[in-house]
């Protein structure tokens, strides 16, 4: 296939900034250049701001395979992924039985190769994902694990994250953390401040975050290893985490496309598909966040994708499940709130070779012969997104009805060619 007049979008790539034709052939980037002439019966796209990069990855989605496929299941999940850009998603271990095993992780390697989203598996930390013993952290590893964790709803205890974080030291194993401690927060439903007094909820404060954080880097300090912070939500996590990297500790943080736009003022229409872990927070939080990506603290823009469906979200606000899909929408959604404050290719970069890196393998830069993992898309125009666009099995997106910018045309892995219609 032959793809004509496409912007490269690869910071730090040889190509970056250039509009070339882009050659792709048994699975590799064949040519790049300028008029390429087009084979016999070779097929050629031309489209109108046309942008391509590495592919995108995601970082910590939620599958519900094994156990809970009513949400998502394989097919579903990639069909969002694609939809929304990536080639690479890696899921947490939130299932049912606990992705634990050898086998459970070989279970998921087995879906790649014939689809252009590979699927990573993130393996569980501890046993059952209980806090208490750890897994088998070098078989898991053989078998494909890159990270190691318990995913966002679960804490890591002080005494399991510094025996996980010495012993990785074996091996330059990734521990990863979403640091939340609900027993702080019993039955919190939203970021505390003025918006959950007036509607009377229960709030969840910034300690809830930031108390289980700064234990973090304290041991991270002691123990030495790498850390991954999933998901920070607030102003005083990012603060830490830039005190932690400006020591000279190996802290790596993520953060969700939904906490840098939107804001707890959200919830004032008790809509359940705002109700997220961790919470949304205040402005201030949001503009520290983002901040955070402008000055490297924060490494990755991350879904936060978490399906639920009906039965779960359909409730009382107060009864509603937490969580909310992002796969298909985070792209998007980071063009419109980050536009005034990062550049088309630092945004790029934070969704494929950044978040690339964290999971170990050397980013793929454009260039002729290197294997053929890339995201097409157009920063160009804008559409509301409805319903009747979505992929998974549910529908708790808190971008229904929104007007984002841009659109992804496509991805292509693994050989395979995927345009969205």
């Amino acid at each position: 296939m032959l793809i004509r007049n496409a912007k490269i979008v690869d910071l730090n790539g040889p190509n970056h900034g250039k509009t070339l034709d882009v050659r792709i052939e048994g699975g590799l980037i064949a040519e790049l250049g300028e008029k390429l002439k087009a084979k016999e019966k070779e097929e050629v796209k031309d489209l109108s701001g046309l942008h391509i990069s590495p592919g995108f990855t995601d970082l910590g989605a939620y599958l519900g395979d094994p156990g809970f496929e009513e949400r998502e299941d394989i097919a579903s999940l990639r069909a969002a992924a694609a939809a929304g850009g990536y080639t690479s998603v890696a899921v947490l271990p939130n299932t049912d039985p606990v992705r634990q095993s050898v086998a459970d992780v070989a279970y998921l390697i087995r879906q790649n190769g014939a689809h252009p989203t590979d699927l990573i598996p993130l393996a569980a930390l501890s046993k059952n994902l209980d806090g208490k013993d750890m897994t088998e952290m070098l078989e898991l590893n053989d078998a494909g694990a890159p990270v190691f964790t318990d995913g966002p709803e679960h804490k890591v205890s002080g005494s399991l994250l510094k025996r996980t974080l010495e012993y990785s030291k074996v091996r330059d194993l990734v521990v990863m953390i979403s640091p939340y401690d609900e027993q702080l927060v019993p039955d919190g439903q939203m970021h505390e401040g003025e918006v959950s007094t007036r509607l009377g909820l229960r709030g969840i404060p910034a300690m809830s975050e930031t108390i289980p954080l700064k234990e973090a880097m304290d041991i991270l300090e002691y123990t030495g290893g790498v850390l991954y912070v999933h998901l920070l939500s607030t102003e005083a996590g990012v603060a830490e985490v830039r005190r932690a990297k400006a020591q000279g500790l190996s802290v790596y943080a993520t953060v969700s496309a939904h906490h840098l736009q939107f804001t707890a003022e959200e919830l004032g229409s008790f809509d359940p598909n705002f109700k997220m872990l961790p919470p949304l927070r205040g402005e201030s939080d949001r503009m520290a966040l983002i901040e955070g990506l402008k000055d490297g603290t924060i490494d990755a823009i991350v879904s936060n994708h978490f399906a639920r469906h009906g039965e779960e979200k359909d409730l009382e606000f107060s009864y509603a499940d937490f969580g909310a899909i992002g796969l298909q929408t985070a792209f998007r959604q980071a063009l419109l709130a980050l536009k005034d404050h990062l550049s088309l290719e630092e945004i790029v970069a934070r969704f494929s070779t950044r978040p690339t890196r964290l999971l170990g393998p050397d980013p793929l830069h454009l260039r002729s012969g290197a294997p053929a993992n890339l995201t097409l898309f157009t920063p160009d125009g804008e559409e509301e997104f409805l319903a009747t666009e979505l992929k998974g099995k549910t529908n708790n997106s808190p971008l229904l009805g929104k007007t984002l910018p841009g659109a992804i045309l496509g991805v292509v892995n693994n050989g395979v060619v995927h345009w969205n219609e």
